[in-house]
């Protein structure tokens, strides 16, 4: 075994850029499913497929985050060009939010940035010291009549990667629904819990017929989840800051799948960093404190050497899409897979040409016995 720890550099691997999945299929459930068996056999399959994956009686956890359509588009009063990206609300007085802005030069504290339909954003204060410099943003607009201006005027924010011509577009853009889970209901994200898109209405009731059970959780996916990992020295990565949150009624059937050993397949990184952030303070404080409650979380889930693997505390699969290179995503699949396993999975799925990223292809991965 190497002793020596992992670095960033460790962490890439050539993705050829024809394999980023610029646009969504037509059929959500057209993509196909990578297939890691738990002794580390690969299989090639399609998404539709799924149902006969499963062992009847699995417990499905999925990401019921809804995303905003939180991208404004503005100018100041003298005409200039700007944007906003809201990230998530504030408490105390007035209507704010936390939120990333550019050109971030033009602004300054106290500048008013008309948006459409008369709404009005003024910065109140610039975090620059943060490790995602950000804005304090203040609207004239409050609570639920903000949210239904944001519905009608916000553009949803793709990621960056996402460069086809159309990715900027009207708030009328295909991209409004099909970047948006069929089971979305908590507002909150700026990204899409993207291993869920591929879900369609047919696979709900095919995995019903399966005897597959399901059942939600809520992680507001935020904007640093498309921030690189920049430090070479993996500890000394600062994790973005998400909020999540465990129904009473999840965490009863996760305890009943439990005592049957039935397993718990999560879908997405997002379910499994809330069920493990979960886990981690239930470990402390116990259970009946924390569900049905909103908590933070930082957790970054890396192996520190070659051989470490995380084991989680209900999860035995994990169904995701293919991270980037050097990305805290990619890292959490080392960590649940070990090292050389998530890099066997990777070298196949560039090799079959699988498609990447949030638009691409799937995997469902069961982790190692």
């Amino acid at each position: 075994m190497d002793p020596s720890p992992l670095h960033l550099e460790d962490f890439r691997y050539e993705l050829p850029e024809r394999l980023i999945a610029q646009t969504p299929l037509s059929d959500r459930g057209g993509s196909r499913l990578l297939v890691r068996k738990a002794d580390g056999t690969l299989q090639h399959s399609m998404f539709r497929h799924l149902p006969e994956q499963l062992p009847a009686g699995t417990l499905l956890l999925y990401n019921d985050s809804r995303v905003l359509p939180g991208r404004l588009l503005g100018h100041t009063p003298h005409g200039g060009k700007l944007e906003l990206m809201l990230l998530r609300p504030l408490s105390g007085p007035g209507h704010r939010w936390e939120a990333l802005g550019r050109p971030l030069r033009k602004l300054h504290e106290g500048l008013s940035i008309q948006l459409a339909s008369g709404c009005v954003a003024t910065i109140e204060r610039r975090h620059q010291d943060a490790a995602q410099p950000y804005l304090e943003v203040s609207f004239n607009l409050e609570h639920e009549a903000f949210f239904d201006w944001m519905e009608k005027e916000g553009y949803i924010p793709l990621p960056p990667y996402i460069a086809r011509p159309d990715a900027i577009s009207a708030p009328e853009s295909p991209d409004r629904d099909r970047y948006q889970t069929i089971y979305a209901n908590e507002r909150g994200s700026v990204a899409a819990p993207t291993a869920g898109l591929h879900f369609d209405a047919g696979m709900w009731d095919a995995l019903r017929e399966a005897g597959i059970q399901t059942a939600p959780v809520t992680l507001h996916v935020g904007g640093g989840t498309f921030l690189p990992v920049k430090t070479n020295d993996l500890d000394a990565h600062v994790m973005h800051r998400e909020t999540y949150r465990l129904s009473r009624q999840t965490f009863a059937a996760m305890e009943k799948a439990l005592a049957e050993k039935r397993p718990i397949v999560a879908v997405g990184t997002t379910t499994l960093r809330c069920l493990e952030s979960f886990a981690q303070r239930m470990r402390v404080e116990g259970a009946d404190s924390l569900v049905d409650q909103w908590q933070d979380t930082q957790l970054f889930l890396y192996p520190r050497h070659r051989e470490d693997r995380y084991r989680p505390w209900a999860v035995s699969g994990l169904m995701t899409n293919f991270h980037q290179p050097e990305s805290s995503l990619l890292m959490l699949v080392s960590a649940l897979l070990g090292y050389e396993n998530m890099q066997k999975v990777y070298r196949e799925a560039v090799a079959q040409e699988y498609r990447f990223l949030s638009y691409g292809d799937t995997s469902l991965l069961w982790l190692p016995d």
